[in-house]
């Protein structure tokens, strides 16, 4: 195992069966904290210092480049074990923390002043600290079996209802320890969430961070890597886990109340989840409750906005772990190859979408569709000086619309991926590095006063944006105005950062606007948004000649677009 593996191997244990909660002995071999204040202290610790070094020690030790820095913090499979077993110890009376006098042995004056911290304002929403708080209150009236008290105290409770413990400070090692996962994983990269996705995804702890409504951890991880990283496995050898889509539904419902979201994306997730779930599951031999886990989906859907929480109502029975091998040989591609076709046509007629959300939600079915491991010369494509340089995700775009154009016959969506690596690779060469740079930071006045420069100001100003395709040209004529500079201080920052390179970019800018496609002389950005739309007279014009030159385009000279983009990275 290494960092920079994506999958690791490791063996799966149940605390959930049949919907109920079953307590479990887990061989929990290190502890390094004495009571349950110390380890919520130190760990609030690491949330408030925010030290990338320290909390990448913290979601990973053992591949840590920071552990010995660190020597509280333990590997994450020996800490996971302890929490999972501290949720059987809230949850019962007769546990293993109970009987551990010590564990619960501190300053409950202390332990409040520690969670009077705004990390733990959820939890004080939703968690009742200490069942004895009650005793002194005043008894209001009696609903459905469930006592309501008169609320006093610090915290204002969540009107959704709280939960109370038989132990006390029940799930408040689940919450910090998570909550404090969440932020390591938006402060790092995803090559070192595997231990946590194990945690939350493999041995199932999201169900009991949704079921007690600890959305915000989730909605944060959520916002961040988005439902892929909760319906992907990072287990070697598993290919497609139908109850990981579960997961997938939890996650965008806990992001829908965390509000970390927009609603409007979040909906379309779910209905991409759904698109994605039965397209695999017409690529297995036979998958035992394929129209239950179907119709659990629809239902996420039709309910995403009810005040009612209808997911954990509405259990799936015997659902478990389950690894199912796709099939994607030639016959199996061609016998549901129109299933495909159906879901890119539905996309493309989905008026609630911008074209970069179609394309994105295209793509991803494209994905799902076509085999990963495909056969690709580097040499025959002329790209062998600059392949290890494209990003992984530009690596398979090329390789999977090769094998779109090859085996499926259609130059209509492989042309499609081919145009994403390109907007991809002008976005890691020249738009993030420049987002990313001290220019960038040092820019005080963020303001533009011309009306028509404000897309473009905008795609170049906002962190959470950047520039499509579609943009490109006008960044050019935007970067070449004086008028232009003195209207938008990032525009003139975004024209300084280029520096040498500056003429470069403007000439793939230039064959981004004028270089055309085909027989019908499409430009790319004339060609993507008419995929993206489903314009059948592109759809019908991106034919052989309209691909070979897109390909000729990119990599032939004397254009030769992503070796110029490689060679004038600013990376």
């Amino acid at each position: 195992m290494s960092t920079s593996m994506a999958k690791v191997e490791m063996e799966h244990y149940n605390f959930v069966e049949n919907g109920e909660f079953v307590c479990i002995g887990t061989d929990v071999k290190i502890n390094p904290f004495k009571n349950l204040l110390e380890m919520i202290a130190f760990y609030h610790g690491i949330a408030e210092r925010n030290d990338p070094d320290e909390l990448d020690a913290f979601l990973d030790n053992e591949f840590s480049k920071s552990k010995d820095k660190y020597p509280k913090l333990v590997n994450a499979e020996d800490i996971d074990d302890f929490i999972i077993q501290s949720i059987a110890d809230s949850l019962f009376k007769n546990n293993s923390q109970s009987n551990n006098e010590a564990w619960m042995d501190f300053d409950v004056e202390k332990m409040e002043e520690v969670l009077r911290n705004k990390f733990f304002e959820e939890y004080n929403r939703k968690i009742v600290h200490r069942s004895g708080s009650f005793q002194d209150r005043k008894f209001l009236y009696e609903e459905d079996g469930v006592k309501v008290y008169e609320w006093e105290g610090d915290y204002t409770p969540d009107l959704s209802g709280v939960h109370s413990f038989p132990r006390d400070y029940g799930l408040l090692e689940l919450y910090t320890y998570t909550k404090l996962q969440a932020q390591a994983a938006c402060a790092l990269s995803d090559d070192r969430t595997n231990m946590m996705w194990y945690l939350w995804c493999f041995h199932d702890v999201i169900e009991q961070l949704y079921e007690f409504r600890f959305y915000d951890c989730v909605g944060t991880v959520y916002q961040k890597y988005g439902k892929e990283w909760f319906a992907h496995s990072k287990v070697r050898g598993t290919t497609f886990e139908p109850i990981l889509f579960k997961w997938a539904a939890y996650a965008i419902h806990a992001a829908h109340h965390s509000e970390t979201v927009e609603a409007r994306k979040l909906k379309h997730d779910l209905v991409d989840l759904l698109s994605e779930f039965v397209l695999s599951a017409a690529l297995t031999e036979k998958m035992s409750l394929e129209a239950e886990i179907a119709l659990w989906l629809k239902n996420a859907i039709v309910h995403f906005d009810d005040e009612q929480d209808t997911l954990l109502q509405d259990r799936i029975a015997g659902l478990e772990h389950e690894n199912y091998q796709l099939k994607k040989d030639y016959e199996t591609l061609q016998k549901n190859y129109e299933t495909l076709r159906v879901q890119i046509e539905d996309l493309q007629e989905d008026h609630t979408r911008t074209d970069d959300e179609k394309i994105d939600a295209i793509l991803k079915r494209i994905y799902t569709f076509m085999p990963e491991d495909i056969s690709f010369d580097q040499d025959a494509y002329r790209l062998a000086d600059i392949w290890e340089r494209f990003s992984p995700a530009t690596q398979k775009d090329i390789r999977t619309s090769l094998a779109l154009y090859e085996k499926m016959k259609t130059p209509d969506l492989a042309a499609l991926v081919f145009v994403s690596s390109l907007e991809r690779e002008m976005k890691r060469n020249f738009f993030e590095p420049f987002k990313n740079s001290a220019a960038f930071k040092r820019i005080k006045n963020k303001f533009c006063p011309n009306k028509n420069l404000l897309d473009v100001h905008r795609a170049l100003a906002e962190i959470d944006r950047h520039p499509t395709l579609g943009n490109i040209p006008f960044i050019k004529k935007a970067i070449l105005s004086q008028q232009s500079k003195r209207d938008s201080a990032v525009v003139a920052a975004f024209a300084q950062f280029l520096g040498k390179d500056r003429e470069a970019f403007c000439s793939i800018c230039d064959a981004v606007e004028k270089y055309r496609l085909g027989t019908k002389k499409y430009t790319v950005v004339k060609l993507r948004n008419g995929l993206a739309h489903g314009d059948e007279a592109v759809k019908e014009g991106c034919d052989e000649r309209c691909y070979h030159d897109l390909m000729k385009m990119f990599y032939e000279p004397p254009i030769q677009i992503m070796f110029s983009i490689i060679a004038h990275s600013k990376k």
